[in-house]
């Protein structure tokens, strides 16, 4: 494994990104194809997002069902890490399983041990090795957030049974299958307020505090101050603003007027994006910002909103495919945003024949060769 000896930065902190890289391999033997003949319940989860238990994302009970049915092999790895304690990850790999004849998938699941405070985010890869040492059958999983409640994710890697069944001496040599794991990680970032969501355990007198905090802001009462944006306004507190935002408190601080009511005005950002930004200086909260989330991120840059940067980070990382990761590298080089920076250019390792096939990536190559000098030292594995 090594380190990718990224410049220190920080993103709302003096916090220095370190992001590791490991490439693990599993080699299974004696692998087989089994037809399993295993139905999932097909009820409605209401964690999270929510979905419909199905075979590709199976509930908990329907899950561990499925695991009855088949051998698992576990494969155990230890992290590098710049601590003192160890910390393990392991992954569990279920044969292949074909629901129909062509159609079927390698289960893995991954799942830390012992992270306790530490937390862990990472960006993966998986894949087959055939008999020359050459990927095949790759898929890249986004950038996911991992602590002691959160600690596992699984994985169906598809494959084309007819292809695995017909290429047998490249794919299955002597019967064994290998699987190769590769990952770029981070270990005991400061996270916690990348994802904020309603799933998050919040006290419950916290949460009434949170709750007066909106209703505050919904109201018109005691108002002493005016966000305006174009023809919409917003009805503020200064002590609210100033107490939560510097360049507020500066800007109110400054102001000369002689109405008993202040009056902001903000024309370089939408009502949707200002908005937001506003309930999150009232209850620290703030909806899903996916589509948003660099015009979050440059709006809470404006008005040194260190919180909301953090959580405008997380979405973007959360969002990182090959259609937007050039859009992303160069926002994060113009922005700073070194933890982006990092994982989009991880990110285009993992899928560079995609990316550079794109037309975002002829303007890396032309106005930033600083950052193609860092993704092609990544690919040619050079220092």
């Amino acid at each position: 494994m090594e380190s990718m000896n990224p410049a220190d930065s920080d993103v709302g902190s003096n916090t220095k990104i370190d992001l590791k890289r490991g490439r693990f391999i599993c080699a299974i033997e004696n692998f087989s194809i089994d037809h399993v003949d295993f139905k999932p319940c097909g009820q409605f989860v209401s964690y999270g997002e929510g979905y419909f238990c199905d075979v590709n994302k199976p509930c908990k009970e329907c899950d561990e069902r499925k695991h009855s049915m088949q051998r698992v092999q576990t494969f155990n790895f230890k992290l590098e890490t710049d601590f003192e304690e160890n910390h393990y990850f392991s992954l569990h790999i279920e044969p292949a399983c074909c629901y129909d004849e062509s159609e079927g998938c390698i289960s893995v699941k991954l799942k830390f041990h012992e992270l306790g405070d530490f937390e862990v985010m990472a960006l993966c890869k998986f894949s087959i090795l055939n008999v020359e040492g050459k990927e095949e059958y790759k898929s890249v999983i986004c950038v996911k957030r991992f602590d002691e409640n959160n600690d596992s994710y699984c994985h169906h890697v598809n494959i084309n049974i007819i292809d695995l069944l017909d290429r047998k001496s490249m794919l299955l040599p002597n019967g064994r299958l290998t699987l190769c794991f590769e990952m770029f990680y981070l270990i005991n970032f400061d996270l916690n307020s990348f994802y904020v969501s309603k799933w998050t355990h919040i006290d419950k007198q916290l949460n009434m505090f949170l709750n007066d905090m909106t209703r505050m802001l919904d109201s018109s009462k005691f108002y002493d101050c005016k966000i305006k944006v174009g023809n919409h306004e917003l009805k503020v507190h200064k002590c609210i603003l100033t107490a939560r935002s510097e360049v507020f408190r500066s800007t109110l601080e400054n102001k000369d007027t002689e109405h008993e009511l202040d009056i902001i005005e903000i024309n370089d950002f939408n009502w949707v994006v200002v908005k937001k930004m506003v309930d999150y200086l009232y209850t620290g909260e703030i909806p899903t910002i996916k589509y948003i989330a660099f015009e979050m991120f440059e709006i809470a840059e404006k008005y040194k909103v260190e919180g909301l940067k953090l959580i405008a980070t997380g979405s973007l990382l959360g969002s990182l495919d090959v259609s937007n990761v050039c859009k992303y590298l160069e926002k994060s080089e113009i922005h700073s945003i070194e933890i982006l920076k990092e994982f989009c250019i991880a990110y285009i390792y993992f899928n560079v024949k995609e990316v550079v096939k794109s037309k975002e990536w002829r303007k890396i190559v032309n106005f930033y060769p600083s950052l193609l000098e860092r993704i092609f030292n990544l690919t040619a594995d050079l220092d």
